[in-house]
């Protein structure tokens, strides 16, 4: 299991981009609307606050993303199962209908992946179709999932909706320069433009632009810039909007003939608490914690915040740092297991946060610094993500979208062989004698290599040449 997300790390430069980013979107011109003047907290608290549970929301949608260039020879370089999973790496549009009764979004890329994913709240099931190979996956959730549980949870990453991106809209601002920049109409709507602008100097994310509906405060497109450029590389949004109620026959899927179906059970009650739980820590829906609750929770989230000597005490491989870098300064390291991030005498935080009588309690999210894991500092969520499987060493060096994260895990005889299977459109190279593969983007990359027992993985939005030069001073 491990090798194979190792693998995926190559990809994964590419995702965290796109959903650190939001899967985004066109902006169109700017231009002078009826709409009331807003401050950009006002706008954020209100888009924040509206009520993605109740409100139907339907209509065409469009997304480019030139971070990969021409995918279509991917089938023939080794990707052509992912180009398929992920539709959004490319280019191409459809359509979504997302409400209290379910979702449906139905996707056609350039690079192939046509995809059906439907969602049924009252049947508690999703489908999720692949016209290509005419193969479906049924989930049907067992169980009776909470009342405030909302919709449910969509088993993909090509179920992008406003909620999502509004959501990762709310990740990005503590780490930008918020500004409402102008008015505009979108999808036959009057929207506000909402800017973000790293705060980060040296990251390669120039900005983020999205458009907000300036009635509903719905998201409804976005584009995302590298730094320097005048297009937006990656953009996604729709063309046509309603709010309009969604016939409940909208949300029922039957396979075509001949499609081969599989089905997995899985129990709602669980899958539900923990999606609520996770999107809580997120976007901080938890009371405010009082001051001793505050002081107490920091100082044990501290001890799992490590040296790399104390990292090194914890894992069996041989932990590599930066020798004679200085452009980013060391933040922090962490050693994650499968029970979740151990603390410096290596028990797992968790276990530690339950014994104290913290893990669950009110104003967690909070305590936590809005991470999903409440253990890194804001800005590291996005590293973290690219972290293999099993005991996994991680430095940070650098804030914000400028940092660069190095993962280290133990290099085994099949992560070995995989690693050496990679597809041609990886780039290879050497560096200090080792052979480094990596994908750069305009947004950034990631560099993965061996040194003795150890596989490496570096990554970060940030410009090519500064990854190179950092992956040069690991020794």
């Amino acid at each position: 299991m491990r090798s194979k997300l190792v693998i995926y790390l190559v990809l994964s430069a590419v995702v965290v981009a796109a959903v650190i980013a939001g899967v985004v979107a066109v902006a169109g011109a700017t231009q002078t609307n009826n709409l009331p003047n807003i401050t950009a907290g006002d706008l954020l608290a209100k888009m924040a606050q509206q009520d993605q549970k109740s409100t139907n929301i339907s209509g065409d949608v469009a997304w480019q993303n030139s971070l990969l260039g021409d995918l279509s020879a991917a089938s023939s370089a080794g990707f052509g199962d992912a180009a398929a999973k992920l539709p959004l790496a490319g280019n191409g549009g459809g359509r979504l209908w997302m409400g209290p009764a379910g979702a449906r979004v139905e996707s056609q890329g350039t690079s192939g992946g046509d995809q059906v994913i439907v969602a049924n709240a009252q049947a508690h099931d999703v489908w999720m179709y692949d016209a290509s190979a005419n193969t479906a996956k049924h989930f049907v959730l067992t169980g009776k999932p909470p009342a405030d549980a909302g919709p449910t949870p969509m088993p993909s990453p090509s179920m992008v909706t406003p909620a999502t991106i509004a959501t990762y809209l709310e990740r990005l601002a503590p780490l930008a320069k918020v500004e409402v920049t102008g008015q505009s109409t979108m999808a036959g709507r009057d929207v506000y433009l909402l800017t973000m602008t790293p705060t980060a100097t040296d990251t390669a994310l120039g900005s983020v632009q999205a458009a907000i509906d300036g009635k509903t405060f719905v998201p409804l497109q976005l584009q995302v810039f590298a730094k320097g450029a005048t297009a937006a590389v990656i953009q996604f949004g729709f063309t046509t909007v309603s709010y309009d109620a969604i016939p409940a026959s909208t949300f029922e899927f039957t396979p075509p003939a001949g499609a081969k179906v599989t089905t997995k059970t899985m129990d709602a009650a669980k899958m539900m608490k923990g999606h609520a739980a996770h999107e809580g820590n997120w976007t901080g829906k938890h009371a405010k914690p009082t001051k001793a609750q505050e002081s107490a929770m920091q100082k044990l989230l501290k001890s799992a915040f490590l040296s790399v000597p104390e990292a090194q005490k914890l894992v069996q491989y041989h932990v590599y740092a930066p020798s004679g870098y200085a452009a980013r300064p060391f933040d922090m390291a962490a050693v994650v297991s499968k029970g979740g991030p151990l603390t410096a005498v290596g028990k797992p935080l968790m276990s530690v946060l339950q014994a104290s009588g913290m893990m669950g309690g009110k104003g967690m999210g909070a305590m936590m610094g809005g991470n999903a894991q409440g253990t890194l500092p804001k800005g590291a969520a996005a590293h973290v993500t690219m972290m293999p499987a099993g005991p996994t060493t991680v430095l940070l060096y650098g804030k914000g979208f400028g940092t660069i994260a190095l993962a280290e895990t133990q290099t085994t005889a099949a992560l070995d062989k995989q690693l050496k299977s990679l597809p041609t459109l990886v780039d290879t190279t050497t560096v200090n004698g080792a052979t480094v593969r990596s994908l750069t983007t305009a947004l950034g990359g990631v560099y993965i290599w061996q040194k003795g027992d150890t596989t490496l993985v570096a990554g970060g939005m940030v410009p090519k040449a500064d990854l190179q030069a950092f992956v040069s001073s690991v020794q």
